[in-house]
């Protein structure tokens, strides 16, 4: 069996809703789960909420507190529901089960209240039944305590768990153990042994110390009166001798990450002997005191020994590292008061996304589960310069929980349909910014014409060329250069009308005749930039769902990043930078920056200035860090200019709505 879903009442910051229902529901896997989520999100108000109802196997404190009710609520209720139950589990809570059609499952529910007592003093009430809802029973702790979890709580002092003493968990672990339990032949010989040995240690010390103590003692009574020492062995019991034991690695000074590696083996040994009931183990920041490469081996195999002991683990954690290194099937997100299980089927990413995932997704980019907000970007100068810009206008990153994801490409769409949900009754609603670029020259670029549209009566007249009286109407389109309108003509109708010709010397010149005169017959064609820009524009947002839940794709218009900063009314500081990243020479610097200046078309010498960055090889990573240098030691006479620059309004509209949008402060005081 295993914790299929909790549903929360007024518990803590889960307020019930309006319709009664409860105020989070969280679905777990049968195996591995990883509440991940900013904090306070209140992943350990749902670890806590478990406990409390279902007890821990070290018998920690699960009293209910007024802190536990929602603000200004008397009232909470805590369910939690089993599935999966085996057929002697089935027959051991049988008269708690709810029969389904198929399968059954058991329900367990927790309420509390708060009321006065005789005395006007405030108390709590609570109990905890099972059942069908409305049908519940009392349930007795000998059968509770089989729904028992194992609970290590954050920041654990394991040294001091696996120390000998009258608490000692060593202890209370060995005698749950199967293998020792009451009248046991392995009990009774532990404690054999045990005398056997006090004996022996008896006979050591009989010469050097009881001869001495009597020679003594014998001067202190009276002659008629003599006493006699002597070491007897104390009947301990079989407890009393497991407190003595201490559990380490056989090391002096062993450090708090393998002390509570150690810790966490000694509390899941007992947890899988259980044969009827949960096999549910709680850790809270599983990472605590384990280095990186430690948290892979830790949730590797936590991952693999839940496939083959059936145990369930319920971890929360803070580390990118750890939620980059397990299955994304085993995440669940907490975020603004609900739980968001990130497997498939719950979101709109494919399953193939979730194959690419699984390679691609490292610490960096698993940043995005631990934030209120993420930006998007494909590559390092978008990654270097956000953070600057947000600087710069107010809204540091930082400070509104966004995190920049650089994908180092254009695989946005993988990315963020994990935000997105597959049920539209259960959004999100997660703020994403996408920004992205066409990639597209401008015209001013290109030599000869350019975004040339082929329209039905051009294609009747290339496909005359091909001496074809099929007119396919896929060759109608806006096409950047003419030798993609002779790609295409050539792929459409060229097959056919090459089978006719069988010299090959005949083919090739037939090819090149044809795209003279397609050539020709493009020469007067108009320039369509502006609508091939809409149309690929309309299908990148469209692609990488604009729009849907809170995404927003942000496009610098019409090539790129840089080129869209060099056509912004900062494209002078930018041609400055760039010149010092690419020349020693002063005059090298100014001669270059003369022939942009002689330039009187603005669009043009931006996209001479960009063609140089790129012609040059100048690095963009670079050039990136020293403008947000510049952005950063000017901000504050260039918050105007950039919040007011339609070059860059894509880069303030996309940090914007992340931060809390148009209605949240633009600035914030003493940050």
């Amino acid at each position: 069996m295993y914790l299929h879903s909790l549903k929360l009442w007024n518990w803590r910051k889960f307020a019930k809703k309006q319709n009664e229902e409860a105020g989070i529901e969280v679905e777990f896997n049968d195996g591995l789960n990883v509440l991940v989520g900013e904090n306070d999100s209140g992943k350990t108000a749902i670890i806590d909420a478990i406990k409390v109802v279902l007890g821990t196997n070290s018998q920690d404190g699960t009293w209910i507190t007024e802190q536990d009710f929602y603000e200004g609520s008397t009232s909470l209720k805590i369910e939690c529901v089993f599935h999966k139950l085996n057929l002697r589990e089935e027959a051991y809570f049988y008269e708690w089960l709810t029969i389904l059609s198929e399968t059954t499952e058991l329900r367990v529910v927790m309420e509390a209240e708060i009321y006065e007592d005789i005395n006007k003093q405030k108390k709590i009430r609570k109990s905890v039944k099972a059942g069908p809802e409305k049908l519940e029973s009392g349930m007795e702790d000998a059968v509770r305590q089989l729904l028992s979890v194992t609970y290590l709580k954050p920041l654990r002092d394991a040294a001091t768990e696996l120390s000998p003493g009258k608490r000692s968990r060593i202890a209370q672990v060995v005698r749950s153990l199967k293998d020792f339990a009451s009248d046991s032949p392995e009990q009774q010989q532990i404690i054999d042994n045990f005398s056997q040995a006090f004996d022996e240690l008896k006979n050591v010390l009989n010469q050097p110390v009881l001869s001495k103590i009597g020679s003594t003692i014998n001067d202190f009574f009276q002659d008629n009166n003599k006493k006699e020492p002597g070491i007897r062995n104390q009947n301990m019991s079989f407890a009393e001798i497991l407190r003595k034991l201490e559990l380490n690695l056989g090391e002096l000074g062993t450090g708090l990450g393998s002390s509570n590696l150690l810790f966490m083996a000694v509390e899941l040994l007992l947890l899988s002997e259980a044969e009827v009931g949960s096999k549910i183990a709680l850790i809270e920041e599983i990472e605590a005191h384990i280095h990186p490469q430690a948290q892979l081996r830790v949730i590797k195999h936590f991952e693999e020994n839940a496939n083959q002991t059936g145990m369930q683990y319920i971890f929360t954690s803070h580390s990118p590292i750890l939620a980059a290194s397990v299955f994304l099937e085993s995440i669940i997100f907490v975020y603004k008061q609900q739980a968001y299980p990130m497997k498939k089927g719950q979101t709109k990413l494919e399953s193939e996304d979730y194959e690419f995932l699984e390679r691609f997704l490292d610490a960096t980019k698993a940043n995005m589960f631990f934030a209120q907000g993420v930006i998007f970007v494909e590559g390092d100068a978008e990654n270097l310069l956000l953070p600057a810009i947000a600087e710069v206008i107010g809204r540091p990153l930082h400070r509104y929980g966004v995190s920049i994801v650089n994908l180092g490409n254009l695989a946005f769409k993988r990315y963020s349909s994990i935000f997105l949900r597959a049920d539209e009754n259960k959004m999100m609603n997660f703020p994403v910014s996408i920004i992205t670029d066409l990639d597209l020259k401008p015209v001013e670029y290109y030599d000869n014409p350019c975004y040339l549209k082929v329209d039905n009566e051009l294609n009747k007249q290339i496909a005359e060329l091909y001496e074809s009286d099929e007119i396919k109407n896929e060759l109608e389109n806006i096409y950047v250069q003419v030798k993609d309108v002779i790609s295409k003509s050539k792929t459409i109708y060229g097959k056919k009308f090459s089978e006719n010709l069988t010299d090959s010397e005949q083919k090739k010149q037939k090819f090149k005749e044809i795209e003279e005169q397609i050539n020709g017959l493009m020469q007067s064609s108009e320039i369509h930039f502006n609508e091939y820009k809409e149309k690929i524009e309309q299908e990148t947002k469209e692609r990488y769902f604009n729009n849907i839940e809170k995404t927003k794709v942000f496009i610098s218009e019409p090539w790129t990043l840089e080129h869209s900063i060099a056509r912004s009314k900062l494209g002078e500081e930018f041609e400055n930078i760039l010149l010092e990243c690419n020349y020693v020479q002063d005059t090298n610097r100014r001669q270059q920056k003369q022939k942009w200046q002689s330039c009187q078309d603005k669009d043009l010498r931006a996209t001479n200035v960009y063609r140089f960055l790129l012609d040059k090889d100048v690095s963009k990573a670079i050039v990136a860090q020293q403008f947000a240098k510049y952005l950063i030691d000017n901000k504050e006479s260039l918050k105007d200019t950039l919040a007011n620059d339609p070059t860059l309004n894509h880069l303030i509209a996309a940090i914007i709505h992340v931060t809390g949008g148009e209605d949240s402060a633009i600035s914030r005081n003493g940050i």
